[in-house]
Formats: C-alpha cells, structure tokens, sequence
C-alpha cells in the first residue's frame, strides 16, 4: 500500500477511504428512509381505517395526537437526514473530482473538474456514481416533475393529513359541534396541503 513515506496512508489513499466513508453513510440514510416511507403511511392509513367507526372524542383524541406528533417527530428526522444526504453526495462528487475519476458512457460529469479516469470522455469531465447523477428530466403525465423531495413531502402530508383528521375530528365531536367529521377531514387536508408545501419550501434550493 502506498504511504506518504512517513507510514502513514497517501493522499489517494485517504480520498478512497472517505470515499468509502462516505458512500456507507449515504447507504445508510437511504435505508432508512426506505424503512420509514414504508411504515409511516401504513401505520397513519391503518389507524384512520380502524378509528374510521365513530368512536369516544377521548380515543380519537389521544390515538390522533400520538400519531400525530410521533409522525412530525418522524418527519423532522427524516428532513435533517435529507440535508446530511445532500451533503454526502456533494462531498463524494468533490471527492470523485480529486480522484481523478472521469465521465464513462459519454456523460458530462458534474462539471467540478478532474483530470481523465477510467474510461474518462477527456481531461476535465469529472465522473463517478455520484458526478453522473442523472439530471431530473421525468415528469408524471408530462406535468408533475419527479424527484425525491415531492414524493417525500406527498408521503408524509397525507400521513399528517389522516392524523390531523382524527385529532380534528375528536375535538370538534368533543364540543359537540355538528358535522364534526366532515369539518375534522377539511382540517386534515388543509393541513396535509400545508405540509406538502413547506416541505416543498424547505428544499426549494436558495436564489442567487
């Protein structure tokens, strides 16, 4: 292995550690992201569905607000590790430039620089898994562009939607106000629209 002569690891060979580093911890966020996006919706749906007979106001109450606030809770983790994700990825595209690595298959890098690498296009065009990253060109029914963030915020608003219809709804019926569920399911899609769109804030990238 190649040293820096004074035994301790070269300059590459810390890079590819990171490198490694790097790629585990993205690794990592993503299955758990996988593991949450799968049972976040299940639990919210099958609570909704369950309480969907019209229980006491105190049940729906404190089952709505459980979910409620351990849904948010959720959803605040799962933000901060979309900015950790995000990070990781711009590091290993930096780290992929000083590599060397260059584009394969034609593609046009991520622009940060980088000498030719294995089955470079040609001096200058960084590469690597994540330089190469496809650009988010796919829209549903040609409309809607698709990306990572709108599914997340589209997954977790109606599942905060299904809770603040439950915690809603058992308010109102607490109060005896009439058409309390009707009211309590526009106060769930209110707030499930709502989430979707500060999510859609959060990661709106900052104008220069």
């Amino acid at each position: 292995m190649p040293t820096d002569g004074d035994g301790g690891l070269s300059q590459t060979e810390l890079l590819r550690l990171d490198y490694q580093q790097t790629t585990d911890m993205l690794r990592s966020l993503t299955d758990v992201r996988f593991k949450l996006l799968a049972l976040v919706p299940t639990l919210s749906g099958a609570a909704v569905a369950v309480l969907g007979h019209p229980g006491s106001a105190a049940e729906l109450l404190a089952i709505g607000l459980l979910g409620l606030i351990a849904t948010l809770g959720i959803l605040l983790y799962e933000l901060r590790n979309t900015q950790l994700s995000e990070y990781g990825m711009r590091r290993a595209r930096q780290i992929e430039a000083q590599l060397g690595l260059g584009a394969l298959g034609g593609g046009s890098g991520a622009g940060l620089g980088g000498g030719a690498g294995l089955g470079g296009t040609g001096p200058g065009v960084a590469g690597g898994l994540f330089s190469e990253r496809p650009t988010q060109t796919l829209r549903l029914f040609g409309l809607a562009p698709i990306d990572r963030d709108r599914g997340l915020a589209l997954v977790y608003g109606a599942a905060l939607a299904g809770w603040t219809y439950l915690v809603a709804w058992g308010a109102l019926r607490g109060l005896d106000v009439g058409a309390a569920r009707k009211l309590g399911a526009g106060i769930g899609a209110a707030a499930g629209l709502l989430v979707i769109a500060e999510v859609g804030r959060v990661h709106r990238p900052p104008t220069s």
